[in-house]
């Protein structure tokens, strides 16, 4: 029986390791990792298409997949079976026209039922739990429905150049399906691989064991794997650093809201949140190093001929530390997430409902807790803005490099500030520390946003012949 406040399920095998000050369910879940990234250098090596046949290579991606979760969740592990399995029985069975969007909405709603249980159980608990591979798999069923669908019931006109590439035209076996959903280098954090990617991978035809010269000698990926284990440390570091100094916990005290002023409490919070990023950057930057250990993530080769693998990088680190834009800020943040919204969300809604659409369902696949939402509706009139912003004012600052610096400058701060402000709700969680913060902030993020869109949408709307004259002026 689960009781509140005791939600954690994996094995106690390690439980003496605890001493060191970590968890138990941290500690099985570094050492999941750490076995995958190991058994991914011998699978690599040993296991290779042209070793083993493809089969057995399934055969072992889901097996060791298999037992890496259920040592991690218990019998948490149900869930990724009954939900892999009644999914499958959709796409096999559900009606032609509507099974995508019946495996849409039947993945989203058990991971929400997951999410509400999890919230029960464990209210503002941060104990792993097998929502998280949930997440994961809910992407991987999705994609692989509305793919099939793009194979199997769409023309290839009625595709977009990236809907042709993912297409699938036949039925995954149920060896196939389950490999890719257990796959033991991808099932604990992801980043999420598409169907496709991965069957190459498996089949060796993803070219990762073959130059670009047609030599012997394969691309090889330890370079990338310690690269990113490095990265993996030295966040790691930030994040068991960070709350000894800055603890996100101030943010809520009464001291800090009522007895310090409007500046330091930005700075304060531009700081801490910034921070509190090393924990996605090590979950991230480990689960890329696994991956591209087993070597899955190869992405072809560059100008230079450098081996590339990047295929399943989440997140850019220094291009989302220094962007001056939203969008590219957005862009540059668990990015396999943003592939998967686009596929099976942004490019299959009216026009006018993708922004609000897409952020609604990001947040929904999070969890149910306020704060997500609260920072997905601003993230989206945020969105709004910016595009308003870049269309109507930036065409001003390009006449000169002086005023585009200018403009740039501007453009950065804002950035920086929108991205701590929207992101401080994903640390608070709660409803009420979330706009008591959000108060003493004055709401100055969302009240910027809102001024800018009802002044370009109401008070002074600009054709976009006039937009696009002052453009080409200033080329």
């Amino acid at each position: 029986m689960v009781h509140r406040g005791e939600f954690y399920m994996g094995s106690g095998l390690l439980q003496p390791l605890t001493v060191i000050g970590l968890p138990l369910d941290q500690i099985n879940f570094l050492v999941c990792q750490l076995t995958a990234l190991f058994l991914g250098f011998y699978f690599r090596k040993n296991w290779s298409p042209q070793k083993i046949s493809v089969v057995h290579r399934h055969a072992l991606e889901m097996a060791v997949g298999f037992l890496l979760t259920f040592f991690c969740f218990g019998y948490q592990v149900i869930h990724v079976v009954l939900m892999g399995w009644l999914c499958y029985a959709l796409i096999l069975h559900a009606p032609r026209d509507k099974f995508h969007v019946l495996v849409f909405i039947f993945g989203m709603g058990y991971l929400c039922i997951m999410h509400i249980y999890r919230q029960y159980y464990d209210y503002g608990g941060y104990s792993l739990d097998i929502t998280g591979p949930l997440m994961i798999l809910t992407q991987k069923v999705t994609s692989i429905a509305f793919a099939m669908h793009d194979g199997m019931q769409k023309k290839d006109q009625d595709l977009n150049p990236d809907q042709k590439i993912m297409k699938i035209k036949t039925t995954p076996t149920v060896l196939e399906y389950f490999s890719y959903l257990f796959s033991f280098h991808n099932v604990m954090v992801g980043p999420t691989v598409f169907f496709n990617d991965y069957i190459k991978f498996i089949e060796g035809s993803d070219g990762s064991y073959q130059s670009p010269d047609k030599t012997p000698t394969e691309p090889n990926p330890e370079a990338a794997v310690r690269e990113k284990l490095v990265v993996a440390a030295i966040s790691g570091a930030v994040m068991v650093l960070a709350p000894l100094f800055i603890p996100v916990n101030y943010m809520t005290d009464e001291e800090f809201l009522y007895g310090t002023n409007w500046v330091y409490r930005n700075l304060y919070v531009l700081i801490c949140v910034s921070l509190v990023r090393g924990k996605y950057y090590c979950a991230w930057k480990l689960g890329e190093a696994v991956n591209n250990a087993a070597g899955l993530g190869f992405n072809g080769y560059d100008d230079k001929g450098n081996a590339k693998w990047d295929l399943l990088n989440n997140v850019k680190i220094y291009e989302l530390e220094v962007s001056n834009s939203l969008k590219v800020n957005i862009d540059c943040w668990n990015i396999t997430t943003l592939v998967w919204l686009r596929r099976v969300i942004y490019d299959r809604v009216p026009p006018k409902y993708r922004t609000v659409s897409t952020f609604m369902v990001s947040a929904l696949w999070h969890g149910f807790y306020p704060g997500y939402y609260i920072c997905f509706t601003g993230a989206a009139l945020c969105t709004v803005a910016a595009r308003l912003m870049r269309r109507n004012v930036r065409p001003y600052f390009l006449d000169s490099p002086d005023k585009k610096a200018v403009y740039d400058a501007g453009t950065f701060f804002y950035t920086r500030f929108t991205n701590v402000y929207l992101a401080s709700n994903f640390c608070l969680l709660e409803l009420v520390p979330c706009l008591t913060l959000l108060w003493s902030l004055f709401f100055w993020i969302h009240l910027s946003a809102i001024g800018v869109i009802v002044y370009f949408t109401y008070l002074h709307p600009k054709k976009k012949s006039d937009t696009k004259e002052r453009t080409e002026k200033s080329q």
